[in-house]
Parts: structure tokens; C-alpha cells; sequence
């Protein structure tokens, strides 16, 4: 984490103790410099690396993990693509309604929501996946990501809210033999590395992007899920590619 200051700018990563949440908590203070610090929160608090209890859920709960809050990382919910309507609708479905509302109560600037490329997985698998591809989810859980990205366009059209959707691919470790042996995997790949790249050009954006959807996904070559968006919208600048770094491990 970073040393707090009293000028700092709070930037709050809510689903801190998850896979992505973990890793970018350990790689953004770096990407945003000295002027921001971080505020953590999951529903499994861990004071040990300064994750504080919050169910989202709660709405009030949530708007006074907001205060002070200049832009919400939204990374919590229900990750099992398998997972039904009962174990979606709290986290996925509420819980995302819950981090747009909090935020706006709370007088946020903006909202950074973790999206998935299972909000177009239903396209054929030989379609390119822009980031203006319409919605077709793959099932439910990608039917609830399309939820947050609604809410997303609503609440940056009828609010002061800056709101930025970033559809994941597969994310992973650069040397993650198991992930990018797979090769439908490493055309989606964000590495750990490059999704701290890209949720800090998120935060650090002009205000003049009141709303986006973009794709999270490394400069993979060829790939059907480019970034060029992201590039040119908030200035992403990707660093790896997972066919060259399965290339380097299967050597």
C-alpha cells in the first residue's frame, strides 16, 4: 500500500482479497505515484494487508466505504461462470447496482467496473470481440455483467458519475504455464502486470470520459479482443503478449 498523505487522492479497490483485486493492490501504488493512496475492502477482511469487511450488499455500508473515495475499483461478485440465479443475485446483480448508487452518494468521480468478455461470449468464436460489440452474454453470469454495464451507461448519462467498464479476458501470471498452454486462452490474456496498467489508465483518465466499455486484455497478436480502444481512450499501454510468452515457456 502506499503512504498515505494528506493531499492523496483515495482510490478504493473493492474485492481486494480476490485473484485480480490481490494483484493490483500490490501493483498500483506504483502505477499512480505518491499523489493517491489505496483504500481496500472484500467481504473477507484481512487486516494484515489492510482489507477492510464490507458486504456490498449493503448499500450504506457501502457509501461510507466511498467517502472520500475519488474512483471506485468495482471487482467484486460471484467469479463462477457456473454459479446460478441465487448465487448471482446478491453480489452480481445488487452488489453492482449498490457500487454505482454508493458512489454517487458518496460524491465519487468515478466508477471503474470489472466487466467480462462473457458479456459478448455468446458471439460466434470466430467474431471479433470490440468493445462495441453488442452484448451476448454466455449464460447468466455473463447476463450480470451486462447488468453493470447498463447501470454504468445510466448512471455516467443521468449522473456526475465517470463511469468505465473493462471486460476481462483470462487473467494470469506472465509464467502461468497451465493458463497460456491453452491456445484460446492467450488470445484473451491480461497478465497481472498489464490489468494494473490498464484499471490505472482507468483511473488516471480525463474526466472528460464519462463512459466506457473496453476490453482487458494484454497486446496479444491477432487477437480477436483488441485493445485499441483502450488504448486511445485512456492511454493503456499493454507491455506483454501471451503468445510470446507461451513461445518463451514451451522452449
Amino acid at each position: 500500500m502506499s503512504n498515505p498523505t494528506a493531499s492523496a487522492r483515495i482510490v478504493s479497490v473493492v474485492g481486494a482479497a480476490g485473484e485480480i483485486g490481490t494483484e493490483l493492490c500490490a501493483r498500483l501504488p506504483g502505477i499512480l505515484g505518491p499523489g493517491w493512496r489505496l483504500r481496500a475492502a472484500d467481504l473477507r477482511d484481512d487486516v494484515a494487508h489492510g482489507i477492510s469487511p464490507l458486504d456490498i450488499t449493503d448499500l450504506d455500508a457501502y457509501a461510507r466505504h466511498c467517502a472520500g473515495v475519488d474512483t471506485v475499483i468495482h471487482l467484486a461478485g460471484e467469479r463462477d461462470h457456473e454459479a446460478g440465479w441465487d448465487r448471482l443475485v446478491g453480489p452480481n446483480v445488487i452488489g453492482a447496482h449498490h457500487a454505482f448508487a454508493a458512489a454517487q452518494q458518496a460524491g465519487c468521480r468515478r466508477v471503474v467496473f470489472a466487466s467480462s468478455v462473457h458479456a459478448v461470449a455468446g458471439h460466434r468464436p470466430d467474431e471479433r470481440l470490440g468493445p462495441a460489440t453488442l452484448p451476448h452474454p454466455s449464460g447468466l453470469y455473463g447476463a450480470t455483467k451486462v447488468w453493470g454495464e447498463s447501470l454504468a451507461r445510466v448512471y455516467a448519462d443521468h449522473g456526475a458519475l465517470s463511469c468505465i467498464c473493462v471486460r476481462i479476458g483470462w487473467a494470469g501470471a506472465a509464467d502461468d504455464r497451465r493458463k497460456l498452454r491453452v491456445a484460446d486462452a492467450r488470445d484473451l490474456y491480461l497478465t497481472y502486470d498489464d490489468a494494473a496498467r490498464l484499471f490505472g489508465a482507468c483511473v488516471l483518465a480525463d474526466d472528460e470520459v464519462r463512459f466506457a466499455v473496453l476490453n482487458g486484455a494484454s497486446a496479444n497478436t491477432g487477437s480477436r479482443f483488441p485493445v485499441d480502444a483502450a488504448r486511445r481512450v485512456v492511454g493503456y499501454q499493454p507491455q506483454d503478449d501471451a503468445h510470446v510468452l507461451w513461445a518463451r515457456l514451451a522452449d
